[in-house]
């Protein structure tokens, strides 16, 4: 089965299908980086938007530091935040291929935020060193990335503000009301008409993977909007998160498999992608009795 991508790009919006049918859009907004994704043939109105809310910059406390002065550490609204939208292109995620855009914005002053979206065009695995997703062709996965963040050690009255952590708000919003999936998880959650949302509690910090604080990520439901706030914690370089998106054009793929450590091949210089397609390699490889 051959696979193409078609790609649309005005000042504001790039779509990208997967062709051939069905074919699954992604719509990024250049003025916001409001993206919505839905299966063509289904509509608009049957897929999923994902809304950045706010960031803050907060103390190992929890408390917004840098709200005053003329560098702010702190979006209230990403309304009227620009985003830069690159052209789609093909990539490999392990040995999964996918249609890629990437979309970034300067945070005035402090640093930048970057998202990546991968439309799979094949199945496989995706995720992390320890934790892996199944994926079907149309599942989305999608990246948060913060880089050259300039932290605050900011003068407030007699005091010095520090920053320890960026708290990120980000709303999926569905056609249909979201439920959680497991009373006792706080990391699969149906979003309605098939969609089904799977978060890790890893963050990959300056090339490290480690997990985020307590509690995070925290989801709040309301109707049919689910609300989550990522927790980035202090870097030197840069953090990235990567939740995924399943059941555009197929069922549920099945629940995290969780990898021991012995599973993972580990390389101090490797990168992600490639410790995947290790991992995968070897999740394929028949257990000896």
């Amino acid at each position: 089965t051959t696979t193409a991508t078609t790609t649309t790009t005005t000042m504001t919006t790039t779509t990208t299908t997967t062709l051939p049918p069905p074919k699954v859009v992604v719509d990024v907004q250049g003025q916001s980086g409001k993206f919505t994704v839905f299966e063509e043939s289904k509509g608009r109105g049957s897929g999923i938007q994902i809304t950045m809310d706010a960031l803050r910059e907060v103390d190992a406390q929890g408390n917004a530091v840098g709200t005053s002065g003329s560098t702010k550490h702190s979006i209230n609204t990403f309304a009227p935040q620009n985003f830069s939208i690159a052209a789609a292109e093909m990539v490999n995620l392990g040995n999964v291929t996918a249609n890629k855009i990437a979309f970034s914005s300067p945070i005035e002053g402090v640093g930048q935020i970057s998202v990546d979206t991968y439309v799979m065009t094949t199945d496989g695995l995706v995720g992390t060193p320890s934790e892996t997703w199944a994926v079907k062709r149309g599942d989305l996965k999608w990246n948060i990335q913060l880089s050259s963040w300039t932290w605050c050690g900011c003068s407030k009255g007699k005091d010095t503000e520090e920053g320890a952590f960026v708290d990120l708000d980000v709303t999926i919003k569905g056609s249909l009301a979201a439920e959680r999936k497991n009373s006792s998880s706080n990391s699969s959650f149906g979003l309605g008409g098939g969609l089904s949302l799977e978060l890790s509690r890893q963050v990959l910090v300056d090339k490290k993977l480690q997990a985020m604080s307590a509690g995070f990520p925290k989801v709040a439901i309301q109707g049919t909007a689910t609300t989550l706030t990522f927790r980035f914690p202090r870097i030197t370089n840069s953090a990235l998160y990567d939740p995924v998106i399943t059941g555009f054009v197929s069922a549920p793929a099945p629940a995290p498999v969780p990898v021991s450590a012995s599973d993972v091949r580990k390389s101090h210089g490797m990168s992600w992608a490639s410790t995947l397609a290790s991992l995968a390699a070897a999740l394929a490889v028949p257990s000896r009795s």
